[in-house]
């Protein structure tokens, strides 16, 4: 397959400092220097889900910085509008933008992230288009089970089969970044194992040349990410506490991202530790690196993970890891090699683990040193591109022979 036309839908704007959309913008960059021509289609809409009225995307986070920089590597962007009535209906929106470029140019695939994609799989079946996703959803178990914004209780089940299960089951390639995830798709979207193939995600290579030089002090901890309750801001809080009640003092959490500021503020003040804790905004690009580079410590307590972006960002920076085993925490952080998990919502269990990597600034040195090795060896963008890649023109090649899941 010479010379690939990839589309990558995403449900929300690249300017977003999450690890979504870091993601998609570099694995559009990574499959251009593979070779592939890619479009990127993100929704701009705000950031929440409120239905009704919807607000519009703030410029800040358009993402409008990236379409350069992408452009060299042979990616284009092409930003869809939100829908102005309900974040359902995103899906139309993104359905239009798709059929559009299908009308003006051959595409060979379209790969997706989640309910963008829910109006796609009919469309590009008339077309003999390939549809994929590239599973990385925090938690499907908990994302199928939660409430709807704007969508009544009665409705939610028929729904979540609508804009959710049902593309998931129709699609031509299922890529899940981690084996939970995988086991996930089976048995909550009730697709079959098999049709799952494991595609994990890279770090870029700027993270592992950041300067990492031992120090007898361990004192600056980092939490990165958006600081909300899931991704485990308030059990980094309540672990603060603990430590502080346990007479253990000399170090400072640094918080950076997007997320609600003023509430992990509040609960500093509440838990007494607001002289111990500092709650930034989100990091560009570069100001990300400047923080790692400073930090000795991460400490990441998410509740859910598909894979884990910033646990391997972290570990490639030489960072080693305190975070709960949830998830694919574990397939990406090595419990007493590159970092240290306690059990989820175990807050005693997390601060017995900062305190261990408190006291002992020569392992924490040598776990970080051991998280960068195993980031170079297991988690690479261009293997990422590769698989994509690969996996696509597998199904092409099977159907064309007559022995795959053919258009």
């Amino acid at each position: 397959m010479a010379d690939p036309h990839l589309l990558i839908t995403y449900p929300f704007p690249l300017g977003r400092a999450t690890g979504g959309a870091r993601m998609t913008r570099e694995i559009a960059r990574y499959l251009g220097r593979a070779g592939a021509r890619v479009t990127v289609l993100p929704v701009s809409v705000a950031l929440g889900r409120a239905w009704f009225p919807r607000p519009r995307l703030e410029a800040q986070f358009e993402g409008r910085e990236y379409d350069e920089e992408l452009a060299a590597d042979g990616v284009r962007i092409r930003r869809v509008p939100r829908h102005p009535l309900h974040w359902a209906l995103d899906a139309r929106n993104v359905r239009r933008a798709v059929a559009e470029i299908l009308d003006a140019e051959p595409v060979d695939a379209v790969l997706s992230y989640y309910n963008e994609a829910a109006f796609l799989p009919d469309l590009l079946q008339r077309r003999g288009v390939l549809f994929g996703f590239v599973s990385t959803w925090q938690s499907y178990e908990h994302a199928l089970s939660v409430d709807l914004p704007g969508v009544p209780a009665a409705l939610h089940d028929r729904v979540v089969r609508r804009l959710v299960i049902e593309p998931h089951r129709r699609a031509d390639l299922l890529l899940a970044t981690s084996e939970f995830t995988r086991g996930e798709l089976v048995e909550f979207v009730g697709v079959a194992r098999e049709r799952i193939h494991l595609c994990p995600l890279g770090v870029r290579p700027e993270f592992l040349r950041i300067p990492r030089e031992a120090t007898g002090r361990v004192s600056r901890l980092l939490f990165f990410g958006r600081i909300i309750p899931a991704k485990g801001a308030l059990d980094v809080i309540r672990a603060v506490r603990v430590l502080a009640d346990r007479g253990i003092a000399g170090f400072r959490v640094r918080f950076r991202g997007q997320g609600d500021h003023e509430w992990a503020r509040a609960a500093a003040r509440e838990h007494g530790v607001a002289d111990r804790v500092e709650v930034l905004g989100p990091a560009g690009d570069e100001e990300l690196l400047a923080e790692l580079a400073e930090a000795q410590l991460a400490v990441m307590p998410s509740h859910f993970e598909a894979f884990g972006l910033v646990f391997a960002e972290a570990q490639a920076a030489g960072l080693p890891v305190v975070a709960y085993d949830a998830g694919s925490v574990p397939e990406v952080v090595a419990d007493g090699e590159s970092g240290w998990l306690a059990p989820v919502h175990d807050v005693a269990g997390l601060a017995d683990r900062i305190a261990a990597a408190l006291a002992d600034p020569a392992e924490t040195w040598r776990r970080g040193l051991a998280g960068r090795e195993r980031v170079q060896r297991l988690f690479t963008w261009q293997a990422t591109a590769a698989t994509i890649l690969g996996k696509i023109e597998g199904i092409r090649t099977a159907a064309a022979a007559g022995s795959g899941p053919g258009r």
